[in-house]
């Protein structure tokens, strides 16, 4: 971590200048290869430099592994093409590059740069007031603590780097924090930044769901709480969320076309906008000749019907192929390799109601099964057109809800937590959920085996790099991986 950190730093304006996207805002970017010390002036360059935070995150090496940490160790998506097979059998080693947490550390130091250096500048600039730099300051730390939730869901344990590597005499050798450190730190950041975040956005529908705003950090907020089993806490956020009164579900006709063609619908929360440096989805989902990177199993598809989410929307039956990305409308046209527009989503509506059920069927203090029934079947209407019809009880409404997840966020990057957040519960009294997933990995030849590497919870999380090891003696491998 120390070698790339300090490399990030040391050439800070140059990657700022060249990690521009095609959203207006984030093509805001220095002018002109000013030492670092020389580039913290104005209000500008402070735009620029938080322009780089999001645009550090629209590349490959993050939002590939949002997607493959998301999906590949649950059953919703297979490899076609090889080279997954360790993550598809949940048998991860710290030598496999696919563990590596680079991009993500990038993401954060570029974060903690603006919040070490921002107020430099506006003590320069006149024009820049204290309102607009706690804006970008919001910002910075709701990116931040996006990139940690996400290392925190798949590593347990990893260092919390908050401040920024400013010299490379800097001796930069963090340990891991506990969980908990962790998520103490995302949620007071997020609690505290939120006032500080603009609503949105009027020049244009990528400003508004592109950057960080209000609606963006109390949806991160949200998923903090429930994955800390804060429930009342995330009932409280999702309800401030709702209670702005700027997102609703779209039409189910719409659904395919306005959330995942157009993007940027009226559902959208935060959706990191399209840039040709990120080629995940076109990589991972783009239909050539017979071959596609990342193909559904099969056998899900019959959990979709009379569902406007199946058939030419989520998945294409004919070729097995994920057509939520790759189609272009229900005629079942594909996209060519050059049309991939699509935005990354990280959150929209549809979750914002479905976390909400999830807290009131499991809160103490504030259970309202009759509430997390209506949640559920706002989303599940939508897209069937006919109540939910389930039994209202705690058991029956959150595999209801579980399912709910599974047929609306199909191939979006959250499976996997899904269920290690449903199976960890009450010292993982529902193991099941995982244990079962080895009837969709295995023959009779390795079913034993791949039971194994399931069975053990401390598997769940993955291995810290090799390579990180290696440069930090202060770091300690994760438990399973420790041998």
């Amino acid at each position: 971590m120390k070698r790339n950190i300090i490399k990030i730093f040391i050439m800070v304006p140059m990657i700022f200048a060249t990690l521009a996207s095609c959203s207006d805002y984030l093509d805001l970017e220095p002018k002109d290869d000013l030492i670092q010390q020389e580039f913290w002036n104005n209000k500008e360059q402070v735009s620029s430099a938080v322009a780089g935070c999001y645009a550090s995150m629209n590349q490959s090496g993050f939002t590939d592994r949002v997607l493959k940490w998301g999906e590949f160790r649950a059953e919703m998506m297979v490899s076609s093409g090889g080279g997954l097979e360790n993550i598809m059998k949940n048998y991860m080693v710290p030598s496999d590059g696919l563990t590596n947490w680079s991009t993500f550390y990038a993401t954060i130091n570029y974060c903690n740069l603006v919040l070490e250096f921002s107020d430099d500048a506006q003590a320069q600039d006149k024009t820049f007031s204290i309102a607009e730099l706690n804006t970008f300051k919001a910002e910075a730390i709701t990116i931040r603590s996006l990139a940690y939730l996400i290392l925190v869901k798949n590593f347990k344990e990893v260092p919390l780097v908050l401040t920024a590597t400013a010299t490379n005499q800097i001796n930069f050798y963090p340990a891991k924090n506990t969980e908990q450190e962790v998520l103490d730190q995302i949620i007071s950041d997020l609690t505290s930044a939120v006032d500080d975040l603009n609503l949105g956005y009027s020049e244009s529908p990528a400003h508004d769901k592109g950057r960080m705003t209000k609606g963006a950090a109390l949806a991160i907020l949200a998923d903090a709480y429930l994955w800390n089993e804060q429930y009342t806490e995330c009932i409280t956020a999702t309800q401030s969320l709702i209670d702005l009164g700027r997102y609703s579900l779209v039409d189910g006709d719409e659904w395919f076309n306005s959330i995942f063609f157009e993007g940027n619908s009226s559902e959208g929360i935060f959706e990191l906008q399209f840039s040709d440096i990120s080629s995940t989805l076109r990589n991972s989902f783009q239909l050539g000749g017979n071959y596609v990177a990342y193909q559904g199993i099969a056998e899900l598809y019959m959990e979709f019907p009379d569902d406007i989410r199946g058939n030419l929307a989520t998945f294409d039956l004919n070729t097995n192929t994920v057509f939520k990305y790759a189609g272009v409308d229900q005629t079942g046209e594909y996209r060519g390799s050059d049309e991939y527009y699509n935005n990354f989503i990280f959150y929209r509506y549809a979750d914002v109601l479905l976390m909400q059920a999830e807290a009131y069927i499991l809160s103490a203090e504030n259970k309202n099964l009759d509430q997390a029934n209506t949640l559920i079947s706002q989303v599940h209407e939508r897209a069937v057109g006919i109540p939910l019809g389930v039994t209202i009880d705690e058991v029956s409404l959150l595999n209801a809800l579980l399912l709910e997840r599974q047929k609306e966020f199909a191939f979006e990057g959250k499976r996997w937590y899904d269920l290690l957040r449903f199976a960890r519960r009450d010292n993982f009294q529902d193991q099941d959920l995982i244990i079962n997933l080895v009837d969709f990995k295995s023959g009779a030849d390795d079913y034993e085996q791949i039971l194994s590497y399931y069975s053990d919870s401390d598997s769940y999380f993955l291995p810290i790099y090799q390579s990180e090891l290696d440069l930090n003696d202060n770091l300690v491998q994760n438990p399973y991986y420790d041998n």
